[in-house]
Parts: structure tokens; sequence; C-alpha cells
């Protein structure tokens, strides 16, 4: 059995190549890598006919975004699970050193490792840095419910996204062996995917960041982070309100971050309300709550 399965939820074969060779180039090499295609055409199979004595490559029967993540959990026979997006692109050391993280930190309970990640265009030119959590210098063990506040009270992913992040297998499954990463209610997810993720580990435990950037996160207009390329976009921006209703339900606030927390959701709602109009009425009820 590998240690760590490298799972790429395949769909835009503009920059998928170049995401395959980042996970072949791994120095870490007890790893699968899977690739589970829900492109519309054939364009991912052809580029994986190139290495198919290096990869495992199956169509999705059933695609969607969030099926092809949970599908691959399924497929993964590993320890662990490094999910890879098909736009973006790993550090040759980004396995290797997440895994020893999460190792190192084993007794602590940390449920997930993560690093600081450069942003990238299409161009594959480095736009900035993202390390929202302030990891520099050693490993950095941030506490579930720490990370949890800290979400609640900026109202940003401050972790990153799958492709910044490694876990145990396991811990993609509740007991009765169903996915359990995120929560599906009518083909819909509450919030995106990478965070809500992160915030149902953090409940069970902490996390842990290494200091050093190990992966590239591709912004660009045809990814589903951009708002006009996803119709669901709007959950991930009322999902923050939900955080900060959980961290208040946990207790884990203090008296004095609620103005701040109410303050910033605010103005998270109002950045985002010429696309979407109905935010007004979030406004105006969180407003009467300052």
């Amino acid at each position: 059995m590998p240690r760590v399965s490298i799972c790429i939820p395949a769909y835009k074969p503009d920059f998928f190549e170049l995401a395959l060779k980042s996970a072949i180039a791994q120095s870490f090499d007890d790893t699968e890598i899977i690739v589970s295609d829900d492109c519309p055409t054939d364009a991912i199979e052809k580029i994986c006919e190139r290495y198919s004595g290096v990869i495992q490559y199956s169509r999705n029967p059933d695609p969607a975004e969030y099926k092809n993540v949970i599908r691959l959990a399924g497929l993964a026979s590993g320890e662990y699970i490094k999910y890879l997006f098909d736009d973006d692109v790993l550090s040759p050391f980004c396995i290797q050193y997440l895994l020893q993280a999460l190792e190192a930190t084993q007794n602590r309970g940390t449920k997930l490792a993560f690093s600081p990640r450069y942003f990238i265009d299409e161009r594959n030119q480095v736009t900035n840095l993202g390390n929202g959590l302030m990891v520099e210098g050693s490993l950095k063990v941030i506490e579930g419910r720490d990370f949890i506040r800290i979400t609640a009270v900026k109202h940003h992913n401050l972790l990153g996204e799958f492709s910044s992040a490694l876990l145990r297998t396991a811990d993609c499954f509740d007991e009765s062996g169903r996915f359990s990463l995120f929560k599906v209610v009518d083909g819909i997810i509450s919030g995106p995917l990478d965070l809500s993720s992160w915030v149902g580990l953090s409940l069970r435990g902490a996390i842990v960041g290494h200091p050093m950037p190990l992966s590239y996160f591709r912004q660009h207009s045809n990814s589903q982070s951009n708002p006009a390329a996803n119709r669901y976009f709007i959950y991930s921006i009322t999902y923050y309100e939900e955080v900060l209703d959980l961290a208040i339900e946990k207790g884990y606030l203090q008296p004095s971050d609620l103005p701040i927390a109410y303050r910033n959701l605010i103005n998270h709602y109002s950045y985002w309300r010429g696309s979407f109009p109905e935010l007004d009425e979030r406004i105006a009820r969180i407003s009467t709550r300052l």
C-alpha cells in the first residue's frame, strides 16, 4: 500500500499536464497518482495516455467537482491523501515536507498539514504569496478551535485550497464509512469545498503548518473560484456566517471578538453585494447586532 495517494480531480485540460508533471516529480516516491476525469471532451484522457505507466486513470461516471473529490477518496489506497486540482502545481518537496510535518505532530492530534502557497497567473508568473496563518521559521500547530475562531473573525480562507494540504485518508470518512469532509444537501455544498473540509477537520483536532511555500494556486478566468464561472459561488460567500454562528455556539469567541467579527462580515458581504444583491438583507440583519 502506498503511503500517499495523489488525487487529481481533472476537468480543465488547460494546465492539467503541468499539474500532473508536478505530481510525478515529487521527491517522496511512495505514492500512487489517481486521475478522475470529469472533462466533457477526451482532452484529459489523451494527455493521460502519455503517462499510462505511472498513473491510474478513469472517467468519473457522475460528473461534478464535489462528486469527483468524493470519488477519489474512495479510490485512494494510500494512508494519506494529497489532493491536487488540475490547474495548480506542487513543489517537488510538497508531499515529503507535509508528511513529515503531520507525522512529527501526531501526538498533538493534528488532522491536516498545510503550507503557505504562491498565487500564479495563466502565464505561470507568481503574483502573490498566501500565508494568512503566518507560518514562519518552523512548524506551527494551530488548535482546531483557534482556526475556527480566526476564520469566524476574519472571514477569509486563511489556510488555502485543496492543493495546499495533506490529510489522512481515514479522516475523509465517518465511522460508517461515509465521506464526511464536507456535507452535500440536494447537490449543494453550503460553503467552499476546501474551507468546509478544514472547518470539519478542525472540530476533530489541530492543524499544522510548514513554513516553506509548497504549492502554487492558479488564478484565472475559468477558475471555479471565479464567481462568473461558478453558479454556486454565493454559498462560498455566505458560508462565513455559518462559521461565525458555529464559533458562537461552541464558545470559541471572546466577547471582544463579536463586534470585530460582525463588522468584518458586513464588509465581506458589502464587497460582493454588486454581484449578489440578495446580500443586502443579510447586511441589514447583521447591522442590527452592532
